[in-house]
């Protein structure tokens, strides 16, 4: 019995769940043989899968396996999989291709470059070996030499009943030993780099894509992929009075901007725009969101819409972000089989769902060759994109998401739907600019003008001062208070709650654990919270409604998002908000302070705020790039164009995955008096507790504490802990400030770390 793992699952049974996987993704992505224009990539999946594994019969692989006595000494059975290879009777161009995609499918070109050694270095080292054995481990014709007759002929008989099994158009023919090349020698060596231009690249890098795909699903037992099917769609018949805006994206077919006001529609919009795409071909979707706490709200939404239809067990949403752990344990009401939690958070990272609600640095990795970019940009074939609430993104991240769109679209076919309520129109022509064949999708005069849900007025002084002048109007009320700063949040909460001691009362920010910051989410939807106090967390995370706000100064389109958590759905006459003339002063690092300025300006003679007006306003606050911006943005666009050049397939990782978000995402930290606690979790490795305990800072934030100037804030602990027999060290950033899940980490407090009373 030839083995492929360790669990004994023989090598044809591992190939027939590659193959398996394979026709599946022939339906979920079938657009990769047109976008690569490669008409018969399928057929050369196939036969690279029927290989990819071959080398696996060498006898001392199989001691491996089985954990005897070996002589294996560390090779790569990629190698002698490949020199079966020329037993296939195809077009050369393609038989290389089909070798390259399976020297690969473990280790890059740069590894097996660096491991392998010439005919004199071997002969040099069999000093070293002879004590040992007869041949230097890594002589490739010795090694095929000792591969029994019966192996080879077993593997082979399969391989040649499966290809006669899927009609593929190949027949085999004999190797002589004496014609064997070295293709470490013959292939890696000589590889040159591709230009991502040409489709050469696109064949390359998806051949190795799916064949990685293909093993990684199947050595998972994963067989079947779950596809989007027209009764997912149902729920959008059940809309009674759908929006001119509505009706017009789900029969636009291609590239779009849709501009609609919040609350009105945009993401059923999107799901019937993916309904019209699909009407052509399918592929996987991409909803792309910018923040956490909304890509969480989204899955649960489309979950419970999309998957509410038959067949009642089919998962088809998935999502992915960096506290995906902790949304699970969460939604799964911390089972206690803490497996099914496992599972699940190892199927949303290995992006089976064809429906996928993530962030766009989860697309962005790919094209800075993060881990596993292969596979990523395999699953972008073809594919459909929703970028919601694209207003969101700072000049560097839009910068990227706008080149990215161009090879996307022009590139690999991908259509996109970008979607806002509130975007400068300069900004928007850059997109057009990028998108082929676009058409923007806007609501209707009528509507805009019959949608007037808030009353704007200045206040002369700060938050605090307004909190205090204003409280009578609060009675009865469910109010609002948006800070621009964490500690101004804070310094509110204390105020409101010394105000109203028996009143519900939210604080919402981003430095809570996860289990807090989850509690504060559902709190702020709860109809008996009276006061929700936050900062930017509020404004497009979540689908909520109050009767008033109060809010410091900010930029035009952080205030209009601000203002669609009050009368969200216009059902009630305008609510009262409050834009407060000051800020605490610390805010400067956030929003620029002309930014501020211009939009009081413009606001200061608004009574009744009209949607129809909103463009006209965000023009006036947004006329043009600053020159600052503008160069930030050329200067960005130019940066990611030359990384984007500089990736090719085979190739060593560029970047750390950790090391990537670094540059984007905050830092998550552990609170000083938690140390022991997760200390203990770790140790008994219970990774979704622990992971509960981290609290995320801004990158800036962080350099502040870590560089304090009375002391450092921040200190590295490192903990020991075994896993599989085996010592392992975590290495945790301690936070050395006070927290409580009322306020969260109060960065200008001291505490010191709590070790171990034996220590």
């Amino acid at each position: 019995m030839l083995l492929a793992k360790m669990d004994e699952t023989t090598l044809q049974e591992h190939i027939g769940d590659c193959l398996q996987v394979s026709l599946n993704l022939q339906k979920v992505i079938p657009q990769l043989p047109i976008v690569a224009e490669t008409e018969d990539f399928w057929d050369l999946l196939l036969l690279a899968i029927l290989f990819h594994d071959v080398g696996k019969i060498h006898p001392e692989f199989q001691k491996v396996l089985r954990k005897q006595k070996n002589h294996w000494e560390h090779q790569r059975h990629e190698v002698y999989s490949t020199i079966f290879t020329n037993k296939l009777n195809i077009d050369q161009e393609k038989l290389i291709l089909i070798q390259k995609a399976i020297l690969a499918h473990h280790k890059t070109f740069f590894y097996l470059n660096q491991k392998y050694k010439t005919e004199d270095d071997l002969k040099n080292e069999m000093i070293f070996w002879s004590d040992k054995i007869d041949y230097h481990p890594e002589d490739l014709l010795e090694n095929l030499r000792r591969i029994p007759a019966r192996n080879i002929s077993t593997i082979l008989e399969f391989i040649k009943l499966k290809i006669n099994e899927m009609s593929l158009n190949v027949s085999m023919q004999s190797i002589k030993y004496r014609e064997i090349r070295d293709p470490v020698e013959e292939i890696v060596k000589k590889h040159k780099d591709i230009n991502i231009d040409s489709k050469e690249f696109l064949q390359n890098m998806f051949l190795w894509g799916a064949l990685k795909i293909c093993d990684h699903y199947g050595s998972a037992g994963i067989k079947r992929l779950p596809e989007i099917s027209v009764n997912n769609f149902e729920f959008l018949s059940l809309l009674s009075s759908p929006y001119h805006h509505q009706i017009k994206t789900w029969n636009y077919s291609g590239n779009a901007i849709l501009i609609a006001p919040t609350g009105s529609g945009k993401t059923e919009s999107a799901i019937g725009w993916i309904k019209k795409q699909m009407e052509s071909t399918s592929g996987r979707v991409y909803y792309v969101l910018p923040y956490t706490a909304s890509i969480n709200a989204m899955h649960k939404r489309l979950t419970r819409k999309m998957e509410n239809c038959e067949p009642a067990d089919a998962e088809i949403v998935g999502l992915h972000h960096g506290k995906l752990l902790h949304y699970l344990a969460n939604a799964l009401e911390y089972s206690l089989d803490k497996n099914l939690i496992m599972h699940k958070l190892d199927q949303f990272k290995k992006l089976i769902h064809p429906f996928k609600i993530i962030t766009p640095f989860q697309i962005l990795k790919y094209f800075y060759g993060v881990k596993g970019y292969e596979m990523g940009l395999t699953n972008l074939a073809g594919a459909m994109l929703i970028f919601d609430e694209i207003h969101a993104y700072d000049v560097v991240t839009f910068a990227q998401i706008v080149t990215m769109l161009e090879y996307l679209t022009k590139s690999m076919k991908c259509r996109v739907l970008i979607m806002t309520a509130t975007l400068p129109s300069f900004m928007v022509k850059e997109l057009q600019k990028v998108l082929p064949e676009n058409s923007i999708i806007k609501a209707n005069n009528s509507f805009l003008e019959s949608i007037q849900r808030h009353r704007i007025q200045i206040f002369e002084g700060n938050i605090l001062e307004a909190i205090n002048k204003l409280q009578q109007q609060f009675e009865e009320k469910r109010i609002i208070i948006v800070c621009n700063t964490v500690k101004q949040a804070q310094d509110c909460y204390y105020l409101i709650k010394d105000k109203y001691p028996n009143e519900n009362i939210c604080l919402l920010h981003s430095r809570f654990t996860g289990s807090d910051r989850m509690d504060k989410e559902n709190q702020a939807y709860d109809k008996e919270t009276r006061f929700l106090i936050g900062t930017q967390a509020i404004e497009v995370s979540l689908d909520i409604d109050y009767d008033m706000m109060i809010t410091e100064p900010a930029p035009l389109d952080a205030l209009l998002q601000r203002f669609g958590r009050v009368n969200r759905k216009a059902y009630r006459e305008p609510s009262q908000v409050y834009i407060c003339s000051e800020s605490s002063g610390y805010d400067h690092k956030i929003y620029a302070l002309e930014l501020k300025q211009k939009t009081l300006k413009v606001l200061h003679k608004i009574d009744i705020l009209k949607e129809s007006e909103v463009q006209n306003l965000m023009d006036k606050v947004y006329p043009t790039w600053s020159n600052k911006d503008k160069m930030e943005f050329e200067d960005i666009k130019t940066s990611f164009k030359s990384s984007l050049s500089s990736l090719q397939p085979y190739c060593e990782y560029k970047e750390n995955e950790e090391a990537f978000y670094e540059k984007f995402t905050g830092i998550r930290v552990l609170p000083a008096q938690f140390y022991r606690e997760y200390k203990e979790k770790i140790i008994n490795e219970d990774i979704i507790e622990a992971e509960n305990l981290l609290v995320g800072l801004h990158r800036s934030t962080y350099i502040g504490l870590k560089y304090h100037k009375e002391r450092s804030k921040i200190q590295i602990e490192q903990i020991a802990y075994l896993k599989n027999d085996k010592t392992k060290i975590l290495s945790v950033l301690v936070a050395k400030c006070k927290y409580n899940s009322e306020t969260g980490l109060d960065t200008d407090s001291f505490q010191e770390i709590e070790y171990d009373s034996f220590l």
